[in-house]
C-alpha cells in the first residue's frame, strides 16, 4: 500500500524524479527469489527510476548461501539495463549504478550513498574498520573533496548536500542501536574536505524520526525513514521498569553539539517526500492510513540552503526539476525502460 500511494503522488503538479531506497530491499538475506515479491512487484507502477543502498539484510550471509550482496549487485550495480528474471512480468530494468556505495548528481542535489554493513540489533553500523578495510573511507574523503571544489566554483546554494546511510546515527528505537563511531568517521571527512552536508537520510529503525543537530552554526536534518513496510513498527527504547523512555527533546551529541529531537512516530507506516530548489529543502513525511488506503502529511520542515536554518511549519513548495538527468560516480546512469 505505501509503494502504491507513493507511485501515485505527485508534488506540485510534477511527477516524482526518482525514489532512493535506503536499504533492506528484500528480507531475510538479500535473496534473489525475494526481489519480485519485495520489490519488483510493490514497485511495478512506479513509473522512475529507483536508486538504492543496500541494508543489512541485502548483505547478510548464511552457510552454503550466495555471496554478500549478490543479489543486490544483479539488480542495482549491473554493466547495462536489462530484464532481470527475478522481476518476472514487471517491465522495470535492472539500474546501473557503479557500485553498493556511490554518489548520484541530480538537479540541485548531490546524494553520497553509503553501505554501513550488517550490524543488526545492538549493533552499530560501519562504513570502515580494520575488518573491511578504509575504501569506502577514502571514497568517502575525496567526493567531499571534490564536492567542496564544486561548491567554491558554482556557489553556496549551487546544489544540496546529501549522505545516506541505512544505519542511523541516532535513533531512540527499542530494536536497533545509534552508530556514533560511524558518524565521528563521517564528521572527520566532512572536517577534512571543509563542508558540510545539508541532510542526513537513513532507515534500519523501523519508524520515523528526524532530529535537527546542529554543527558550526548549520542546522542539519538527520531523518529516519525506516517506516516503509517492515511488518513491525518498533517501539521505544524502554527503562529499568519496562516503561517507554520518550527522547530528550534537545541535548548534545558525543561531540558536544546540539540535538533537537522534532519528531518521532512509531504507529504509522509511510514514505518521505524530499524537494529540492536552488535555495531551499522541503521534507515531508507521508503517513499511510491503512484503513482509507489515503497518505496525509505527519511532519514537514523547510530547510533554507543558504542560511542553513530549519523551519518546522514548511514555508512553500517548489517545483521538481524537469528534465532530470543523474550521474553516478562519473558514470551516466542510464533510466529505467518503462512500457
Amino acid at each position: 500500500m505505501v509503494a502504491d500511494l507513493d507511485a501515485a503522488a505527485t508534488y506540485a503538479n510534477k511527477r516524482q524524479a526518482f525514489f532512493y531506497h535506503l536499504g533492506d530491499v528484500v528480507y531475510y538475506c538479500g535473496q534473489e527469489q525475494y526481489y519480485y515479491d519485495q520489490f519488483y512487484d510493490p514497485y511495478r507502477d512506479y513509473d522512475a527510476p529507483i536508486f538504492a543502498i543496500p541494508g543489512n539484510h541485502d548483505g547478510c550471509v548464511f552457510t552454503g548461501g550466495p555471496k554478500t550482496l549478490a543479489a543486490f549487485r544483479e539488480n542495482f550495480c549491473a554493466s547495462e539495463p536489462a530484464h532481470n528474471p527475478d522481476a518476472q512480468g514487471v517491465s522495470r530494468s535492472t539500474m546501473t549504478q557503479p557500485g553498493v556505495y556511490f554518489t548520484l548528481n541530480a538537479p540541485f542535489v548531490k546524494i553520497i550513498g553509503l553501505y554501513s554493513n550488517v550490524g543488526e540489533g545492538a549493533t552499530s553500523g560501519v562504513i570502515s574498520a580494520r575488518t573491511i578495510g578504509q575504501a569506502q573511507l577514502t571514497f568517502l574523503q575525496n567526493e567531499l573533496e571534490a564536492a567542496a571544489v564544486q561548491r567554491a566554483k558554482t556557489g553556496a546554494s549551487s546544489f544540496a548536500l546529501v549522505i545516506a546511510t541505512h544505519h542511523p546515527p541516532f535513533t531512540v528505537s527499542a530494536s536497533h542501536a545509534p552508530s556514533p563511531e560511524m558518524l565521528k568517521q563521517i564528521d572527520a571527512a566532512c572536517e577534512a574536505a571543509k563542508i558540510w552536508p545539508d541532510m542526513h537520510w537513513s532507515g534500519h529503525s523501523h519508524l520515523y524520526e528526524r532530529y535537527t543537530r546542529t554543527v558550526a552554526g548549520r542546522q542539519i536534518p538527520y531523518i529516519v525513514a525506516g517506516m516503509g513496510g517492515y511488518l513491525n513498527l518498533v517501539g521505544l527504547k524502554k527503562g529499568a521498569k519496562g516503561q517507554a523512555i520518550k527522547p530528550v527533546t534537545k541535548g548534545v551529541d558525543g561531540s558536544g553539539n546540539p540535538v533537537v529531537v522534532e519528531c518521532y512516530n512509531n504507529t504509522t507506516f509511510g514514505y518521505m517526500r524530499i524537494n529540492i530548489s536552488a535555495t531551499t529543502a522541503t521534507g515531508e513525511f507521508m503517513g499511510v492510513d491503512e484503513e482509507n488506503h489515503e497518505a496525509q502529511i505527519l511532519d514537514s520542515f523547510e530547510l533554507d540552503l543558504n542560511a542553513h536554518k530549519v523551519s518546522n511549519e514548511k514555508a512553500g513548495s517548489s517545483a521538481l526539476a524537469p528534465g532530470m538527468t543523474t550521474q553516478a560516480h562519473g558514470t551516466k546512469t542510464k533510466r529505467p525502460r518503462q512500457k
